[in-house]
């Protein structure tokens, strides 16, 4: 079995295939709790998500559960996305990563990697994940309207566009295909902000098909700046013969 990069509470199962006729099918669990060398505390991941002046800093603990280690060096792949600082709790035995975003708006996934002097464990790997808004938010990033199955009734969207600084604003432009969706905006009943119903014209989607397109929305706010949804378009029933 093997348990490469697993952590905490693990269970594993097989079935297992005989000729014996009163039990031709047995299922083995094996369940328990990985130790690692090093525990990564409290996940091996970061997430940033938000306007970038109300993310906090987020802290990873590494802690040893036998040898005593070090940490050699650090890089990421996050192209200054992140600054981050390390620092000894309890020096060879419990090291802190703070993690602060930098970026101030859009999306970035990349990782931190921590090398350490013990051979069993000569890496360590801290994923990051930031979806950083600006002034201007728009909820879902991406959306899946049209007919799922041909048993089932035909599915709408609903895209919330707001203003995180709780301001009034106004939508200039929203963009789309018009042969695959139609969108109509409603203002919220109360505060700022606005939804939009995306509804897909099935008419022009083929049997057996998706279409994906992109909805793009322009607003007043200067930083705000264009924001987008990836909306695919399915008509899932059985395709005529």
């Amino acid at each position: 079995m093997n348990l490469r990069g697993f952590q905490g509470y693990v269970k594993k199962s097989a079935t297992v295939i005989s000729d014996d006729p009163s039990n031709p099918r047995i299922v083995l669990v094996v369940e328990g709790t990985v130790k690692p060398l090093i525990e990564v505390l409290p996940e091996k991941a970061v997430y940033f998500q938000g306007t970038a002046e109300g993310l906090a800093e987020k802290t990873i603990d590494l802690v040893t559960t036998s040898d005593i280690f070090h940490i050699r060096k650090i890089d990421d792949n996050l192209d200054k996305k992140v600054s981050y600082k390390l620092e000894a709790v309890e020096e060879g035995k419990h090291y802190r990563l703070k993690v602060s975003n930098n970026a101030s708006q859009g999306r970035y996934r990349g990782a931190i990697t921590l090398y350490t002097d013990l051979s069993e464990k000569p890496e360590l790997t801290v994923w990051v994940n930031g979806f950083i808004e600006g002034e201007i938010g728009i909820r879902p990033k991406s959306l899946v309207v049209g007919r799922l199955s041909p048993d089932q009734a035909i599915i709408t969207g609903k895209v919330l566009v707001v203003d995180n600084s709780n301001k009034a604003f106004k939508i200039l432009k929203c963009t789309y295909d018009d042969r695959v969706i139609a969108v109509r905006q409603e203002p919220f009943p109360n505060g700022p902000g606005f939804s939009l119903e995306v509804n897909p014209k099935m008419e022009n989607i083929p049997a057996g098909k998706r279409i994906q397109t992109v909805l793009t929305v322009e607003t007043d706010v200067p930083a705000g700046g264009k924001q987008e949804v990836e909306i695919q378009a399915i008509n899932l029933v059985d395709a005529p013969r």
